[in-house]
């Protein structure tokens, strides 16, 4: 209630994240504190699987319904005439493990609460070992995180272009969105990452006036500025010190990783025997350097550190660089020379990885790394890990038992004793298209993987071509040839801004002689680091955002809500046109009448929507009034209410409050007392009779039983006659003494209807 209050002329965006987020929502439909079976099954040794209930809700009740609709509200159907299926139970499961991670924020005392109650009102918080790290097919037949760009493909000095983000930490130099040891926070030995005071970035994070810094909440650079000492020899940046004691967080932008990669390099930690060792991906900065000195030496190899800040992550490159600085080399190490273990993190070694996928009966895949020392690997990357996910396989067709394990990949797949296939893989990358995409939908089905805006890399390193019959901008980087650099701007119906490298990622698998035989998928996106510390609550927000945005701008979005919302300003069984001029107003954002125009202009506009339901003229026309099938059956609570507003309620002066006494068993209804979290009625209850003959809808008759038609009559008369008490049935509470005999005695009521007629004639009542 409170959150479409906030939001009644608002954004339905802004509506679907305030429900997500909200702990009563989570506790009501069960995925508080829900984590991810590679969690539990780490550090309990137990299966265990998200919370569905709010995966399936979602969608059922708040964004597209259970079947798809046509723009005016009318059910799509299949060759046999029968409706379409709007989900099926595979995205239940897969968005299931999108909602993992979310608890309560910590009690604070400046709000209201029962005594030793939770807190029940701030905005969850995100646990990130918590959250699920695997991909999450979507409901537009691709996957959570299609359209962003890759990580890998970021420009270098990323913190200091156009648009990068620092949040003020304070004093704590902690960060907030990220990963640190505690211990960060107090060692005052930490190298920390300092700027110079002749930086560009100290000058638009100190925001310098009168010889004293005045620090913003946020700071976003208005310009791409040049590096300056240190910054020139970093990666990435993640907690900057401006001025003693003074600190910000680099929030990186969203940007997916691809699980699958090639030339993959093993990352160790302090001691090359601790357990965890992992794959990474050598064009990402998730590791540090660790540099044995040359020549190298047989025994026990003892390796150094050459970091610019303590923490730093790095590309392999760069952490080769690093070594040479030093006179050393990466190199497959047996310790760190290093005291405190906090201080260290995962390091790169030059040892390499093969990524393996698992195969199950049904084509759904786990990811699994082949190195030196299996038996120190990740326990959700390890050979028996159990976390499957679905890809879109080419065809269709996938190895599996039945075909042997895929016929020509001898010594590449594997039967397994268990069942399935262990398969080798490698990743092709080619281009989409060699000249302009006909259509805005054909670029947007067919590249999956986005970019940044051409303008965020080097001047000139871009040429622009225009298409005037699409709208859609291509940018060349290779003398205007269409290649997998190639990157395309465009807007589509929604009015979303994309930029798309014309790239397709394969995953397949080959045989002995490297060709391929028929098995191969996308490389599906994922927002969240299989490196256990690399996995942030930065990147589960982002991937929260995406699962939002994937339900708000679905195709049935707008036909569901807008038939929901037509219902409950009083239409029951709205016309096609009707349910089409609202799903229009909430596309578009904008609804006219009468020579004004309401609303925002953007998707999801809720004042666009709602003046498009109450001005409409079937809303307006006395004509259907006549129409029995016309309207709505109003709820009894609002009966309640509209009998006391009427008849001129007055509550009692010696009265504090006014309270409905036991309305949800009597009439069906109290005010905030659902009895499930369908609500009080379904929207497509269809008493039997002539309205179930007419193929028409009646909700609120959900209510209309005998029981609770008696119990409604028999408050009303009550009131009337006793005014608002318990007396004969009465929905009041009984706040005075004396009896219940006589009409007009209202010693026990906490209010009377005041109202009294000017006329005694029923032609003037």
């Amino acid at each position: 209630y409170d959150i479409f209050v906030r939001n009644a002329f608002g954004n339905y965006r802004d509506v679907l994240k305030e429900i997500s987020y909200s702990p009563l929502m989570a506790e009501n439909l069960s995925f508080l504190k829900s984590k991810s079976h590679a969690y539990v099954m780490d550090k309990y040794s137990q299966n265990s699987f998200a919370d569905e209930n709010f995966a399936r809700e979602i969608m059922q009740l708040f964004s597209t319904g259970l079947y798809l609709l046509n723009l005016d509200g009318t059910l799509k159907l299949d060759g046999n005439g029968s409706p379409i299926n709007a989900y099926s139970n595979a995205h239940i499961l897969s968005f299931a493990r999108g909602w993992t991670g979310f608890d309560r924020q910590r009690k604070r005392g400046n709000i209201e609460e029962r005594q030793r109650s939770e807190n029940k009102i701030d905005p969850m918080k995100i646990w990130a070992d918590w959250r699920d790290r695997f991909p999450k097919i979507d409901m537009q037949n691709g996957f959570i995180g299609d359209h962003y760009p890759l990580c890998e493909d970021f420009p270098d000095k990323m913190f200091l272009k156009k648009g990068a983000t620092f949040r003020l930490l304070g004093s704590s130099s902690l960060p907030e969105l990220i990963e640190d040891d505690e211990e960060f926070d107090k060692d005052q030995t930490i190298k920390r990452f300092t700027l110079n005071t002749t930086s560009d970035l100290y000058s638009a994070l100190c925001r310098e006036e009168s010889g004293k810094c005045q620090f913003a909440a946020e700071v976003v650079l208005d310009s791409t500025y040049d590096c300056h000492d240190q910054e020139c020899y970093v990666d990435t940046l993640r907690v900057v010190e401006v001025i003693p004691g003074i600190y910000y967080e680099y929030v990186r932008p969203p940007c997916v990783e691809l699980p699958f990669f090639n030339n993959a390099r093993k990352l160790s930690r302090k001691r090359k025997s601790l357990p965890g060792s992992i794959c990474g991906n050598p064009r990402l900065p998730t590791a540090s350097e660790a540099c044995c000195p040359l020549p190298l030496t047989v025994g026990t190899k003892y390796a150094e550190r050459n970091p610019i800040y303590d923490g730093e992550r790095m590309t392999y490159a760069t952490a080769e660089q690093r070594c040479l600085i030093i006179d050393g080399t990466l190199c497959d190490y047996d310790v760190i020379e290093i005291s405190d273990n906090y201080k260290t993190g995962y390091h790169w070694t030059p040892g390499t990885c093969e990524i393996r996928v698992k195969i199950n009966s049904d084509g759904y895949v786990a990811i699994v790394y082949d190195m030196q020392t299996p038996s120190d690997k990740v326990s959700w990357i390890d050979d028996n890990n159990q976390n499957f996910f679905e890809v879109r396989w080419d065809g269709d067709i996938f190895p599996n038992p039945s075909n042997n394990c895929g016929e020509g990949l001898q010594g590449k797949c594997e039967v397994l004793q268990k069942g399935g296939c262990l398969c080798q893989t490698s990743v092709f990358e080619e281009a989409v298209f060699d000249s302009m995409p006909t259509t805005k939908d054909a670029a947007l089905s067919m590249l999956s993987i986005g970019a940044l805006d051409p303008n965020t890399y080097a001047t000139n390193e871009y040429t622009m071509e225009l298409s005037a019959e699409t709208g859609i901008a291509a940018y060349h980087s290779r003398n205007g040839f269409y290649d997998e650099h190639t990157i395309f701007e465009l807007t589509d119906d929604y009015g979303r801004h994309f930029f798309l490298k014309n790239i397709r990622s394969t995953v397949e698998m080959k045989d002995l002689f490297g060709k391929n035989i028929d098995f191969s998928f996308r490389n599906p996106p994922n927002f969240m680091s299989l490196i256990p510390i690399e996995a942030t609550v930065r990147d589960a927000q982002y991937e929260t955002e995406a699962i939002l945005d994937d339900y708000f701008y679905h195709p049935n979005t707008a036909p569901f809500l807008c038939i929901r919302f037509i219902q409950r300003f009083g239409i029951s069984n709205p016309a096609p046109r009707y349910v089409k001029s609202c799903a229009t107003a909430f596309q578009e954002g904008i609804y006219h009448a009468g020579g004004k125009s309401f609303g925002t202009g953007k998707y999801g506009c809720l004042k666009a929507t709602v003046a498009s339901i109450v001005l409409d003229r079937e809303t307006r026309s006395v004509v259907l009034d006549a129409d029995p099938s016309q309207g709505s059956l109003r709820e009894p609570l609002l009966k309640i209410l509209s009998v006391m507003r009427n008849m001129e309620f007055k509550r009692e002066d010696h009265v504090r409050q006014v309270v409905l006494r036991g309305l949800d068993d009597r009439i069906g209804q109290m005010a905030h007392e659902f009895a499930t979290v369908f609500s009080f009625f379904l929207p497509e209850y269809a008493p039997d009779g002539v309205i179930t003959t007419a193929t028409l809808v009646a909700p609120e008759a959900e209510l209309l039983d005998m029981p609770k038609t008696v119990s409604l009559l028999n408050g009303l008369f009550s009131m009337i006659k006793f005014g608002l008490a318990n007396c004969y049935d009465g929905f009041g509470e009984n706040v005075g003494s004396g009896g219940c005999r006589d009409n007009g005695s209202y010693q026990r009521a906490s209010g009377i209807l005041e109202f009294e007629p000017s006329s005694t004639l029923s032609t003037d009542i």
